[in-house]
């Protein structure tokens, strides 16, 4: 790693190689870039997983329009202007889904409320006979429902949520996948037949 660190050899002249083949040279542009790269991507997303998916993400992008860079020499702009354009359409991603969870959350709730008051179906139903996911939060267990109120209630980083639940990252990134399959797969019925295996990650 020293030596592409250490390498004179100008981005223009790697991105050309590139170009016409060298797989070696593309290699050296991302050890000379990666780190840079993962700054941009943990800063916008704050989470370690995230931000190693993002910068695999903004090196594919870039190999696959290497050809279309026409100023080899403004190769560091022209990746960079890559990586906060792909951060900021990953950060409005999450942003929506935060929103949505926020949203399926509230119309639930209020469901149940209406239910209660009119002294109706047990608040276990909605339309269509699915359960109410306020109702699916509850039944999860305690440590997971916490990573994804944390997370997507709360709107916290995987840092701040480690932080809340004295957990590492990894873990936290378990558990919020696990909540997520376990509601799924109560919300068409089956919950019931695989939460026995909901274990693994």
């Amino acid at each position: 790693m020293s030596d592409t660190e250490n390498d004179p050899t100008p981005d223009s002249a790697l991105v050309h190689a590139t170009i016409a083949g060298d797989l070696n040279a593309f290699e050296a542009l991302i050890s000379r870039y990666q780190q840079g790269i993962y700054n941009v991507a943990y800063y916008k997303s704050r989470n370690c997983f995230d931000a190693e998916d993002l910068s695999q993400e903004i090196f594919l992008a870039a190999f696959k329009a290497l050809d279309s860079l026409k100023d080899p020499e403004n190769f560091a702009g022209w990746l960079f202007g890559i990586a906060y354009n792909r951060c900021h359409k990953w950060f409005q991603r999450e942003r929506t889904k935060v929103v949505k969870f926020q949203e399926i959350c509230r119309r639930a709730e209020q469901e149940q409320r209406i239910g209660r008051l009119q002294s109706g179906p047990p608040a276990s139903s909605l339309e269509g006979g699915e359960p109410e996911l306020s109702e699916l939060l509850a039944r999860l267990p305690s440590d997971v429902r916490q990573a994804l109120e944390l997370k997507y209630l709360d709107g916290l980083s995987y840092d701040e949520i480690g932080t809340r639940m004295a957990i590492k990252a990894h873990r936290i990134d378990y558990l919020i996948r696990k909540g997520k399959r376990m509601i799924r797969e109560r919300q068409i019925g089956t919950g019931g037949a695989t939460e026995s295996t909901g274990g693994g990650a």
